[in-house]
């Protein structure tokens, strides 16, 4: 009793003895542990086994937290650059989108040396690009003579019957209202209006600013008015 006590208090002061060791009995192959000449060894030279262990497991547990926090920071930049690739591509898009819009409203129609050079260009406002609004600006006269052309069946838009006043014109478009046709000379009369350059928006973006083409009296070969 008194050498367990002996090895008791040895084992306390080397550290590597907790009380659960303290209440476990010593019995079999263990008693070679706590017999006078190992612990004699190891007051001399030390067991670096139970404190390696414990900085094995340290280190492992420290290696842990460092392999985790490395992940999440990885994981985290790599959400962040997909989320500012994403960004990029949608900026990209849209200046792209607004490259072709821009492009569209820059685009003017080429001279036709065809046609005769009587014509005036002028630069007009109107609510919309519907081709009763555009061929009233054009040629400065009143809605409802538009509407009487229509019905009357004697407006074109690039040679083909309108089929409705509200439809909508783009750049290089021909809008005719025709006058009168010589049967006998295989001509028509007519009054025209192209589409040449929209400008943009007015200030407060109500309104489309074009350019306009107009010819007030134009004679020309029916083949070149009416198509098919």
């Amino acid at each position: 009793m008194q050498s367990l006590s002996v090895q008791a208090l040895a084992l306390r002061q080397l550290g590597r003895l907790n009380s659960l060791q303290l209440l476990s009995p010593c019995h079999g192959s263990g008693l070679s542990m706590w017999c006078p000449r190992t612990l004699h060894a190891r007051q001399l030279w030390g067991s670096a086994t139970p404190q390696t262990h414990r900085t094995a497991m340290w280190q492992r547990s420290w290696d842990a937290r460092q392999s985790w926090l490395l992940h999440q920071t990885r994981l985290k930049s790599t959400r962040k650059k997909g989320k500012q690739k994403v960004m990029q591509q949608q900026e990209e898009e849209e200046e792209e989108q607004e490259a072709a819009e821009a492009s569209d409203y820059e685009d003017e129609l080429q001279d036709d040396p065809g046609l005769p050079k009587d014509y005036k260009d002028h630069e007009k406002t109107v609510q919309s690009l519907r081709f009763d609004l555009v061929l009233k600006a054009g040629l400065d006269i009143a809605r409802h003579g538009v509407e009487d052309a229509f019905y009357s069946l004697k407006l074109r838009l690039n040679g083909q019957k309108l089929s409705k006043k509200s439809k909508m014109v783009k750049v290089g478009d021909t809008l005719d209202l025709i006058l009168n046709e010589d049967k006998e000379m295989d001509t028509v009369l007519l009054k025209r209006v192209i589409l040449k350059k929209v400008v943009g928006e007015t200030k407060d973006a109500e309104k489309q600013r074009v350019i306009l083409r107009s010819w007030k009296h134009l004679q020309l070969p029916r083949k070149d008015v009416y198509k098919q």
